[in-house]
């Protein structure tokens, strides 16, 4: 009876003791952050919450695996990839990845009655084309060859993975191939760290989530308003979510310049020339093909009839602005909806109701190797204390240790206000900043005399700093430095802000 009773003891202890281990794995899980550069020509940032480091390292290097594995059989700019093989085909056995991916393709396509469609790569390359000549492109051919290509015929044969197409196809799977390769990825990670309570995976923009962040609950994502075509808007609101993926597409980030004239990127497939039907588009979805595909369809459509569309898609939830500057909501967007970040700036107390606008350029230099240069931009006060964090931008709309006197004296000691900003990638240009004279936790700041810091670094280039001054008083005041080094020109204009 006694053996019998320390027995049972013995066997209670143990229990408590994996419960406790299970219960001390969770109360320290913390979340690990990982960014990378250049892949699929954007950035990668990695998010996992998980008890450990060696658990975090494994997931990301399992989804690194599988990404630079999917990509030598979906790039389009490789042509030994597989599907670069079978756009040279009209007859192709392929691996199921390439088979479930033109699947895909055909499916959406006709989901959305032609309006998405991957088959459209010729098109797309007489456009490309077209910026390298400054000519535009003949209209009446283009609508012949998407007639032509609408009427063709595409047969997929899963039983032997055999794709079979006629001759004017060439697939241009690029609204869907990184979508498809997050989900993939993402898979991944959980499988080697399936302890993980919470991820974020981050790909230019196009984001999969699950679980919890760091902070317990929800992970938040912003989404910026795209009409202010200002490079530091703040997010326009935020977005709640546990599951799923989130998208946004615009036609402002990328375009086709063509003798000094933009042309969305996005083409429509009954005229072979580019549409500018919405602003942009935020598609909330299962997965991040999904959503990828949609807010590509969705810029593609009005308003109206993307809405709609939006209701007939299970689990779908989509935010359009308009050219006008119009929100449009399908009904279960507002469930996932946080705050508009906006509201809660304050506005009272800054001089005259004055702001200042920081124009500034991101030269297109003639070198080998050019890669898109990192930028911040920040002000400070007299003391160089940091006041106000104007944008981390580049390839990520995240600061990165290139731009060092940046991440030395302020980024390493900033948390990040939400777990990501969801939205387009840009390329280099003109671009505008705007500061209203509130700091980065809300205050309003007194008249005074602050600097402006911008701070270009480039790989496989150089490193430039600008620092300039600004007294910021109840009147106007013009400041303008020219191009130097990896930094373009800097204009800053402080006056009263337009209503």
């Amino acid at each position: 009876m006694f053996s019998f009773s320390i027995s049972n003891l013995v066997k209670n202890l143990l229990f408590l003791c994996f419960v406790f281990e299970g219960l001390v794995e969770q109360i320290f899980s913390q979340d690990f952050t990982f960014h990378r550069d250049h892949i699929l020509g954007t950035s990668f940032d990695f998010k996992i919450v998980v008890s450990n480091k060696a658990s975090a390292e494994m997931a990301e290097e399992a989804a690194l695996k599988e990404i630079d594995r999917l990509n030598t059989i979906f790039s389009l700019y490789d042509s030994q990839s597989e599907i670069s093989r079978l756009n040279e085909a009209e007859s192709l056995v392929v691996s199921d990845d390439l088979l479930e991916l033109i699947e895909k393709c055909e499916e959406w396509r006709a989901v959305t009655s032609n309006i998405f469609s991957a088959r459209i790569g010729s098109i797309v390359q007489k456009w490309r084309e077209a910026e390298k000549s400054g000519v535009l492109p003949d209209r009446p051919s283009l609508r012949l060859a998407a007639d032509d290509i609408r009427r063709a015929k595409v047969s997929i044969d899963s039983e032997t993975n055999t794709i079979e197409k006629d001759s004017v196809i060439v697939w241009a799977t690029d609204a869907i191939a990184k979508g498809y390769i997050i989900d993939k990825a993402f898979e991944a990670a959980i499988s080697a760290s399936p302890d993980a309570s919470g991820m974020l995976m981050d790909i230019g923009g196009d984001i999969r989530l699950m679980g919890e962040s760091s902070k317990g609950g929800p992970w938040k994502i912003g989404v910026p308003e795209p009409q202010l075509q200002i490079d530091n808007a703040l997010p326009k609101l935020e977005v709640a979510l546990s599951q799923g993926a989130i998208a946004t597409s615009g036609h402002s980030a990328r375009s086709f310049e063509i003798d000094g004239i933009s042309y969305s990127h996005i083409i429509d497939t009954i005229s072979g020339w580019t549409v500018e039907a919405s602003h942009s588009a935020t598609v909330l979805a299962p997965t991040a093909a999904m959503a990828d595909v949609m807010a590509t369809t969705f810029t593609a459509m009005n308003a109206v009839e993307s809405i709609n569309l939006a209701e007939k898609l299970p689990e779908v939830e989509c935010l359009i602005y308009g050219y006008d500057g119009r929100q449009y909501v399908s009904s279960g967007w507002r469930q996932q909806e946080i705050v508009s970040v906006s509201d809660n700036v304050q506005k009272d107390g800054w001089p005259n109701n004055y702001e200042l606008a920081v124009e500034y350029e991101v030269p297109k230099l003639k070198v080998s190797k050019y890669r898109a240069p990192y930028v911040a931009a920040w002000i400070t006060d007299s003391e160089r204390k940091l006041v106000k964090t104007l944008a981390m931008l580049g390839d990520s709309p995240r600061w990165t240790e290139e731009n060092y006197v940046w991440w030395r004296r302020y980024a390493r000691k900033e948390p990040l206000l939400v777990d990501a900003i969801s939205q387009p990638s840009r390329k280099p240009g003109r671009y505008r900043l705007l500061w209203d004279g509130v700091d980065d936790f809300g205050h309003l700041m007194p008249q005074g005399d602050y600097i402006l810091n911008i701070e270009f670094s480039r790989e496989y280039g150089g490193h430039s700093m600008a620092k300039i001054d600004l007294p910021l008083y109840g009147k106007k005041h013009r400041s303008y430095r020219k191009a130097e080094g990896e930094l373009g020109f800097v204009r800053v204009v402080y006056a009263r802000a337009r209503k």
